[in-house]
């Protein structure tokens, strides 16, 4: 059940929210250190923000709260131009393809069993104030992945995610064990849905990605695993680390956070999975709020159509 209302998404509202850092300090330092924000740098920015979506006439409703207005602001380092580009490119993604990024809805039994099925699990933020996310992709039952409902569940888990403002600043490390993966998984997936979704979790979401770590890829699952990373952002491909057995990618987790069959104790699907999909159940009414934003599509889409087959001219061949 929901337990926070969806926010406003009147941008001429009268007020705007007081914003409070309330994070521990660790994440104060790293803010300033990575993301050159303080209080002077954060206030200025989400004022200058705020009064070019208010003067932006393409934009027509558009939540203003601080948290969601400094997703972007944090994604580009306090640059006010480009993370106003980024707003644009977010909200026209969701115009341009409702069925993957709306109606994200945690109350899904379909999303709430692949969440508990363990293929994916949010373990928690290590000392460097990362969140660390962990695949453990042989647990993807291949007929509950097909498009577009596996896109749909990674994009509910992207929208919470960047809901918490430990994410936003300490960004992700994620590790992915392809241990006994089903060559099957992506049967039904096309070039141009696998695109899609790669350039939407590594481009237009306003997500921070630090390093990933990998093991264990079976020698057939080459070609699509290649084919998939040649649609992802380049900066993050450079970050990808593969192994050969999963003891080499186990020693990336950090003692205290390292889970059962990956040298440490920590109970994923008792203990963490449950408390992490109750966590994201409490964002239901946020998340499905944002489809209440509008921006004017017709404005909008040429853009898109003309910077996106730009980078379809760009990306490497397989």
């Amino acid at each position: 059940m929901s337990k926070f209302a969806a926010y406003s998404v009147d941008k001429n509202v009268k007020q705007y929210d007081e914003y409070k850092f309330t994070l521990p300090e660790l994440y104060r330092e790293v803010a300033k250190e990575e993301l050159r924000e303080d209080a002077i740098v954060r206030e200025k920015a989400l004022t200058e923000m705020r009064h070019w979506i208010v003067n932006n006439p393409h934009i027509l409703k558009c939540r203003m709260d601080s948290k969601f207005l400094l997703r972007f602001l944090r994604f580009r380092q306090f640059s006010v131009p480009m993370a106003c580009e980024a707003l644009e490119r977010y909200l026209t993604m969701r115009e341009m393809y409702p069925s993957w990024f709306k109606n994200l809805d945690a109350s899904s039994e379909k999303m709430k069993e692949l969440f508990m099925g363990g293929a994916t699990s949010i373990v928690g933020q290590d000392s460097k104030g990362r969140t660390v996310v962990l695949f453990r992709i042989a647990r993807f039952v291949p007929e509950m992945f097909e498009p577009p409902t596996g896109g749909i569940f990674i994009a509910l888990l992207i929208e919470a995610m960047l809901e918490w403002e430990e994410v936003q600043i300490g960004g992700l490390q994620v590790m992915v064990d392809y241990t006994d993966m089903d060559l099957k998984l992506f049967e039904k997936w096309g070039s141009s849905e696998l695109r899609l979704i790669m350039e939407a979790y590594s481009r237009w979401y306003p997500m921070r990605y630090n390093d990933t770590h990998a093991a264990k890829l079976p020698k057939k699952a080459l070609p699509i695993i290649e084919k998939i990373l040649s649609f992802t952002n380049p900066k993050i491909r450079e970050r990808i680390n593969c192994y050969a057995n999963v003891s080499e990618m186990e020693k990336h987790f950090e003692p205290t956070m390292a889970p059962k069959g990956y040298g440490g104790t920590v109970d994923l699907d008792g203990d963490v999975n449950p408390a992490m999909w109750k966590r994201i159940e409490q964002q239901r009414d946020v998340i499905l709020g944002l489809d209440r934003m509008e921006i004017d599509y017709d404005y909008y889409a040429p853009i898109w159509d003309e910077q996106n087959a730009a980078l379809a001219a760009e990306t490497p061949s397989v």
